[in-house]
This record gives structure tokens, sequence and C-alpha cells, in this order.
């Protein structure tokens, strides 16, 4: 029986989170050493406390990775992987719930991940997606995204009230009618080789990802319905709500607001009172208006760095002159909100294959599973016009634009091997014709 340890994209997580441990054991003697000289050189008692108290977590959580890392491995050296159709979400008091399809199909194994809510919200299911496990589901085991990636723990819900209450959130997000899917490969597959290149692309046909896409649409994976975006083509590029998000104007937006308010309390003497008040000191009222001042740079940095020349390359390619028209299959990432538009010639029969794959940011609007959209760009590529990377191209679809989230992979390059790795692993070499 192959373990779940023998895949080297597991064994490389574990040791990649083993890493974490020690990397938050180093920021706990930094933060340690910090606080020694501050209390040397300054008079700031609060300010101590708290670097003493970040201090203190990080070393605390550092060792509590180490114990999990110990635990992971033990659990992955016992069974192997095993996939499963998962749905996730938040509950009132209670934290994160994930329930996964039994292997026969008709159970539902209820659990609790344990995990930050940044790491966790990487993989998380929403609202259904494809998870893998690996443990005792009575004792609980080690949860992963499908391809044996970034681990979590996970124990099972408690209290048989809680657990009907999880199974009936998860029928009605569509759990039973998903499609169950393949198992992870037996043999551990070469971590540098994508899943897409190895399991035999010729199967990635139009009849086999248009049925693959039409099957979770079905089981509840369409998009949420949100106001409609003003259209690039009639309106600067700022007005169009996604595209502020890319440029990062949104972060923009809130480190001013939040160093806005800190100014204001300062200014009014709410957190910066006289001394003979009691309040906090000088240092510590300092310190805080300086990190919103400095989430505020960096933020401005890097919205006009990175992120407004990226949505340049968008409005240029959205806007080109010439579209081309292609058919398509919607097809969702195993987790996550993302989506994969997979494009084929607009005329052709159900065996053909990939012309290229066009990774989507979430769209705004249900989206169907298969259609024929148009192509626009071709103009740059990775940002730079005349360059040798992938192209940037922009799909519309019922004359809105659907996001891309990643530069256009043509077919037979490693990018769109690479993109296609994830629906490969899930739709399996089982189905191939």
């Amino acid at each position: 029986m192959a373990r779940a340890l023998d895949l080297p994209a597991t064994a490389g997580a574990l040791a990649a989170y083993r890493r974490g441990g020690g990397g938050l054991l180093a920021g706990g003697a930094v933060l340690a050493a910090l606080a020694v000289g501050v209390e040397t050189f300054t008079d700031g008692a609060e300010l101590v406390s708290w670097i003493v108290a970040g201090a203190a977590a990080s070393v605390l959580l550092g060792l509590g990775r180490f114990a999990y890392a110990r635990r992971f491995r033990r659990i992955l050296s016992a069974g192997p992987w095993s996939a499963h159709p998962a749905t996730a979400f938040s509950r009132a008091m209670s934290g994160e719930a994930v329930v996964l399809t039994a292997p026969d199909g008709a159970g539902r194994w209820v659990l609790r991940p344990i995990a930050s809510r940044a790491r966790w919200a990487a993989v998380r299911p929403v609202p259904v997606g494809v998870l893998w496990w690996c443990g005792d589901p009575a004792a609980g085991g080690v949860l992963a995204a499908p391809g044996g990636g970034e681990l979590f723990r996970a124990k099972p819900v408690r209290g048989a009230a809680a657990r009907r209450r999880a199974v009936a959130r998860a029928e009605q997000a569509g759990l039973a009618g998903l499609p169950f899917p393949a198992q992870p490969q037996a043999a551990a597959v070469d971590a540098e080789a994508p899943a897409a290149a190895v399991a035999a692309p010729s199967a990635l046909t139009f009849a086999r990802l248009a049925a693959h896409a039409e099957g979770w649409a079905a089981a509840g994976r369409d998009a949420r319905t949100r106001r409609p975006e003003a259209d690039v083509r009639a309106v600067p590029w700022w007005r169009v709500r996604t595209l502020r998000r890319i440029a990062g104007l949104t972060q923009v937006g809130g480190a001013a607001a939040v160093t806005a308010v800190m100014g204001g309390l300062l200014a009014l003497d709410v957190i910066w009172p006289e001394p003979e008040s009691g309040g906090p000191d000088v240092l510590t009222s300092s310190v805080l208006l300086l990190l919103g001042a400095g989430w505020l740079v960096w933020a401005c940095f890097a919205a006009w760095t990175r992120g407004v020349p990226v949505v340049r390359v968008l409005v240029r390619a959205a806007t080109a002159p010439v579209p081309v028209e292609r058919r398509y299959a919607l097809v969702p990432e195993p987790v996550g909100e993302g989506a994969l538009l997979v494009v084929f010639p607009a005329h052709g029969g159900p065996d053909d294959r990939p012309e290229g794959v066009l990774p989507l940011l979430p769209p705004d609007r249900p989206v169907e599973p298969t259609g024929t959209v148009e192509l626009r760009g071709w103009l740059d590529r990775d940002g730079e016009p005349g360059g040798d990377g992938d192209a940037v191209v922009v799909a519309w679809c019922g004359e809105r634009p659907l996001w891309p989230a990643g530069p256009y992979g043509e077919a037979g390059s490693r990018t769109a091997a690479e993109l296609l790795d994830g629906p490969a692993l899930v739709m399996g070499p089982e189905r191939q014709s």
C-alpha cells in the first residue's frame, strides 16, 4: 500500500511546515531581543509588554507547529491519500467545519480543520470542491488540496446534533450532486511533472471537460450574483470594481482610512492624553501612528509599481480591436472560487483537444459551463509588448469581461499543463477515452 508521505508534494509540504515552525521560533527570539533593547534604552514599559506578548505567542506557535509536524508524519506514514467531494462553511460559535463524502458515496464525514483562517482560505472549498484525506474520520487525520500539498490537521466534530446540522448544510450546498473524484495514484508522481502531463493529456477533450464543467455547475458551483460592473470600454478603469481591486486601490483606501482615524484620535487626545491622565505614553502612540502611515506608504507603492501596470495591460487587452471566437468549458478549480476557461476551436467536435487555458478571477455573475466567448488581447506577453512570455488575454462572454487571474496558457506550453493539473487530478485516468 502506498503511503501518503511517499508523494513528493506531501513530503515537501511537511518539510515546509516544519520550516515554518522554525521561522516562528526565530521570530520569537528576535522579538525577545527587541524587547530587551526597548527596555534598556527607553521607558516604554507598555510597548515592551506588547513585544514580549508577541514573542511568547510566536514561540508557542512554533512549538505547536513542531508537535503537529510529528503528528502529520505519523498519520501520513500509516496510510494513503483518498480524494473526496467536500464542502466547507463557518459555524457561528464553533469555527470552520468541512463535510466529506465517504467512499461509499452515501456517508458523510464531518470534520473540524485546525488552521489559521489565512492558511485554510487557500484550499477552502467555496462552496463545494475536492479535498484529499488521510487518517481515521472517527479519530482525526490530515486534509490537503488535490496534489497532496498544504497540510491541515482535522478532528471529528463532536455532538450528533452538530453533525446533523453540518450534513444538512452540506446537502443544501449541493454536496450530494458532486461527481466522485478520481483517487490519487498509487505510485508517487514526479514532483516536477504536472499531473496534466503525467495523466495522459490526450484524455482532456472537449467532451470530457464540458461534462465535468456541467456536472459541477449542476451541483451548485455557480458564481454569486453581484452588482454589475461598469463597462471598461465606456468608463475609466478605476470605475471598474475588479480592476480597482487588482490595482490595489481597495487596500490603499483601507490604509488611508486607518491612518486618518488614528491621526484623528491622536489629534483629539483620545489615545494620546496628557501624561497626568495615566493614558498610553508618547512612544506607544507614535508607534501606532507610524504603523498606519507605513501601511499606507507600502500600499501606495505596491499599487503604483505592481497593481496599476497590471491593470493597464488588462485594459489594453480587453479593448483590443480584433476578437477571436472560441468554444469554452468553464472548469472550476478543485478548491477556492477560481475557475479555468479551457478554450477550443470555434468549429469542431467532442474529441477536440484544448487550444489554451485562461485562469479566471471569481466571476461577478453566473456563467454557463459551456458556450462561446470572444478572446481579445495578444498585444502583450507577461506585461511586456513583444516579449516571449505567455500572452495576456481577456475573455468576453455576453458583452461582459471575465477578468483573468493570470496569463493565457497556449496548448503545449508548461503554463497550460500546470493550469490543467487540478482538473486532471480530479477527473482522473479511469475516465479516459
